[in-house]
């Protein structure tokens, strides 16, 4: 029996927009997170030049705490 891989990509759907809903929410949610790492490690860049060591280690790890949840 041979494997056919071209399933992977199937949807089960009721309606053709659905389809096209789906992908637009994902692309919208991706999008999103992206933007969020990018905000926060810009302002960590912006606020790290008038911070003391242990305040820019400590901010340093409450940004990467934040970025992996």
């Amino acid at each position: 029996m041979k494997s056919n891989n071209n399933n992977l990509l199937y949807f089960l759907t009721t309606d053709i927009a659905e389809v096209f809903v789906t992908y637009l929410q994902l692309s919208y949610h991706v999008a999103n997170q992206i933007t969020i790492m990018f905000v926060a490690c810009q302002i960590f860049i912006f606020l790290s030049a008038g911070l003391h060591m242990f305040e820019h280690a400590y901010f340093r790890t409450i940004i990467v705490v934040a970025i992996t949840c």
